[in-house]
């Protein structure tokens, strides 16, 4: 995720390439399972490029924004809650994380494992702030698909489009198995090009987040 506009602008940002989903649905509401819902409504939109709506509303072509556009689609409005607890926070990821701790919870160590659904967040996915080092917390996150043998599979609004990536915590510095199984997804911009710069999804995870719906606060 590059710099991102102050999120009270977020609303504005878009084109004309937006993909159109139906009007969000209200939390609870029918269809199954909150969690797998919204894992389900994330998986729908690989590929896809442009900016996302949702029924009248847009969400920038970035990573927080499909986040935010996936949790509208299912009722839970993740873009107000990133507004509310992290007012004037030009991070949208840095944002959703605060939404998660003040609406939900964050979690990521103690062998806690997230759920479809979840929100990941990682670091130093790019240099920030342009210093040359390693010290960019909350630059990247996507919304957990599955968990299997002990490796999240994740989706993500990358740099083209949205796509499907992979993390095994337990093998943070591998990408790949023995047999040549996608362990951890490379997630890093090489631009600038960091000598030594962790660049795998495994290194550069640092939380999970879930949103309770029961402790979203009612529009003012």
């Amino acid at each position: 995720m590059r710099r991102a506009p102050p999120l009270a602008l977020l609303a504005l940002l878009g084109a004309a390439c937006a993909t159109a989903r139906g009007p969000a649905a209200p939390p609870g509401a029918p269809g199954g399972d909150l969690a797998a819902r919204l894992a389900g409504r994330a998986e729908a939109d690989l590929g896809q490029r442009g900016p996302f709506t949702v029924g009248d509303q847009r969400f920038a072509a970035d990573c927080s924004g499909f986040a935010a556009a996936v949790y509208e689609a299912e009722g839970v409005p993740l873009r107000r809650l990133m507004a509310r607890a992290a007012p004037g926070e030009r991070s949208g990821v840095a944002a959703a994380y605060q939404a998660a701790k003040a609406y939900g919870v964050v979690f990521g160590g103690g062998g806690e494992w997230p759920r479809p659904g979840d929100l990941v967040f990682f670091r130093d996915t790019y240099d920030r702030n342009h210093d040359g080092a390693v010290d960019d917390p909350f630059t990247h996150m996507g919304v957990v698909e599955r968990v299997e043998g002990g490796t999240v599979t994740f989706l993500h609004r990358g740099g083209r489009a949205v796509t499907r990536g992979v993390l095994t915590r337990e093998r943070p510095a591998e990408a790949k198995d023995e047999e040549g199984r996608v362990l951890n997804t490379a997630l890093r911009d090489k631009r600038p090009r960091i000598a030594g710069a962790p660049s795998l999804a495994g290194q550069l995870f640092m939380a999970y987040g879930r949103i309770d719906p029961r402790r979203i606060p009612p529009r003012p």
